[in-house]
């Protein structure tokens, strides 16, 4: 198994979905986006930078299997891919510039290679199992900050929420009590790499699937970091940080998640 090569396909993937976000950026209107759910949005874009990520993929490897937000897929198998062609489509139709597109792969439900894409601000993020993790060719590591009375964490749940929203504000409000900022971006797999080279110490989200974590994950870990995903009823919650201050979030969360 050459993750190398693996990765190479990551990052040249995300480049190719991350080129339709360039391209369409600031075009998108109104009556181009539909409402999968509720408020849960789509538009010819992510539809768009899926398939030809899918594409890709499929000529690079024609044995994996291949599970994208948009078009699905089986996520069982030995080599699967999983894709986000455009993570934080809020941000993007509203024109706020932290949205990205990420991949990654998972060998036998272990993920071994990603790459996340910020288009905007043409960084790319990418890290293979043992390989190390990158920005734009430079090895990133993660804040050696261990107060949690300096740490900035990002924070984040759906607008669709599934659980009563007061756990989520009641974990918000300790964390916040204690840490010296929280923020809000609104794009997991982008978060992930701001705590991989070191923004953010910690990472706080929920009701997330496997295409939003995945690519951020490994690169966190490669980074130094440290990470807690809990499966739930069809969506995963994460805990992330640079190692430091994880005890402390995941002391937070598991406090108030005990009372759901």
């Amino acid at each position: 198994m050459k993750i190398e090569e693996f990765v190479r396909v990551a990052k040249t993937a995300v480049l190719i979905g991350g080129q339709v976000l360039k391209e369409n950026f600031l075009k998108v209107t109104d009556d181009s986006i539909e409402e999968k759910g509720e408020k849960d949005f789509v538009s010819y874009v992510d539809r768009e930078s899926e398939e030809r990520i899918r594409e890709f993929i499929t000529r690079s490897f024609p044995d994996h299997k291949v599970v994208g937000e948009e078009e699905g897929g089986d996520p069982e198998g030995e080599f699967v891919w999983f894709v986000d062609p455009l993570d934080g489509t809020k941000n993007y139709i509203a024109g706020f510039p932290i949205f990205g597109v990420s991949v990654a792969l998972s060998h036998m439900g272990d993920i071994v290679a990603g790459a996340v894409y910020l288009p905007y601000f043409d960084h790319l993020y990418w890290a293979g199992r043992s390989l190390g993790a990158y920005k734009n060719g430079r090895s990133i590591r993660v804040s050696q900050t261990s107060q949690v009375k300096l740490s900035v964490v990002a924070y984040g749940f759906p607008s669709r929420a599934r659980r009563d929203l007061d756990v989520y504000w009641r974990i918000f409000r300790e964390v916040f009590d204690k840490v010296a900022a929280m923020r809000r971006p609104g794009a997991a797999a982008v978060d992930l790499c701001f705590v991989a080279e070191g923004i953010f110490e910690g990472l706080i989200e929920f009701e997330l699937h496997p295409w939003d974590i995945y690519a951020g994950a490994v690169i966190l870990k490669e980074a130094g970091g440290t990470y807690r995903i809990v499966k739930g009823n069809g969506y995963r919650d994460i805990v992330a940080s640079n190692g430091r201050i994880q005890e402390f979030l995941e002391a937070v969360v598991g406090k108030h998640m005990a009372e759901v």
